[in-house]
């Protein structure tokens, strides 16, 4: 019978330590999934950038900011809801070297996104037990821009009747007459972006939400130098640079040689037509025609 009533207790006392352990690691695990934040590696794969504009939600120390200053080459804008974590993280991203160049902070409610209409490229709630409205982050983001909410990632749809200008006077029929239904008065400056000054000659196309620009071979002053001869891409909604490439020196801009399309761009230069991986620059092919058919340079 005693044998019986201990074995008993220690039944009930295995039980109790078993319960409270599974409370205790339920409750950690709660904890952490409120709490866990994405990884910069996880941002990048996700959102398909690593220049642009983030966007981060309550990211209260700035440590993901920082993170992301280090691993890629995203500006980063930090939006806290109270005054202490403001001056926390502007603290923490100074001593990183990246306050006011890389990772800007401010203070304000999340109903209210400090960002313009179509600047972002990818908008991060770092704090997931906090809501963001759907449609205040899709205001925020340009077209085809992510939002990782959470259990929720939720792509921007880009909007019909957005042009596209493939050619260096808009199609191939050289009418530069665009048919865009988005781009209506009154006309407000959405960004300002660098370079401020480019060597000439220039042409540009645009396709998918990105501005194809080439320069020539002319500059007259040394800040213009480091662009000589340079095809580049630009985030069409914020200005950030997405690739650049050498072009051949001497190539003749003017040309009506580039079309650009959502996944490749076209470039004839006097050797061969390259075609271009629009969204990395990288080199995929080259269309060679018989020498005496091809010219071109100045």
């Amino acid at each position: 019978m005693n044998k019986t009533i201990r074995f008993n207790e220690r039944i009930r006392s295995f039980m109790f330590f078993a319960g409270m352990v599974t409370i205790i690691l339920v409750a950690w695990l709660c904890a952490n999934c409120q709490g866990k934040i994405y990884e910069p590696a996880q941002i990048i794969k996700k959102s398909g950038v690593s220049r642009g504009i983030c966007v981060l939600l309550e990211d209260a120390k700035c440590e993901l900011a920082i993170k992301l200053a280090q691993e890629s080459e995203l500006l980063i804008y930090v939006q806290l809801t109270d005054d202490e974590g403001v001056e926390t993280a502007r603290k923490a991203a100074d001593e990183a070297g990246f306050y006011g160049s890389r990772i800007f902070i401010e203070k304000g409610d999340l109903a209210r996104i400090h960002m313009a209409d179509n600047l972002a490229d990818v908008l991060v709630l770092v704090d997931k037990g906090i809501n963001v409205n759907e449609s205040e982050a899709f205001r925020v983001l340009r077209p085809g821009g992510k939002a990782l909410l959470g259990k929720r990632e939720l792509t921007k749809p880009v909007p019909e009747g957005i042009d596209e200008w493939s050619h260096p006077y808009h199609g191939p029929d050289n009418n530069p007459q665009s048919t865009d239904r988005i781009a209506r008065a009154p006309y407000l400056t959405q960004f300002l972006a660098e370079p401020y000054y480019a060597p000439l000659e220039q042409v540009a196309v645009a396709s998918a939400g990105r501005v194809f620009q080439a320069y020539g071979s002319i500059a007259f002053h040394e800040r213009e130098e480091a662009l000589l001869n340079s095809l580049v891409a630009y985030n069409g909604y914020n200005g950030s640079m997405l690739w650049k490439r050498r072009l051949t020196p001497g190539f003749m801009i003017h040309r009506n040689t580039m079309i650009a399309t959502p996944e490749i761009l076209y470039v004839g230069d006097d050797k061969s037509c390259k075609v271009i991986e629009a969204a990395t620059g990288k080199l995929k092919s080259e269309i060679i025609p018989p020498l005496d058919i091809a010219g071109g340079t100045c």
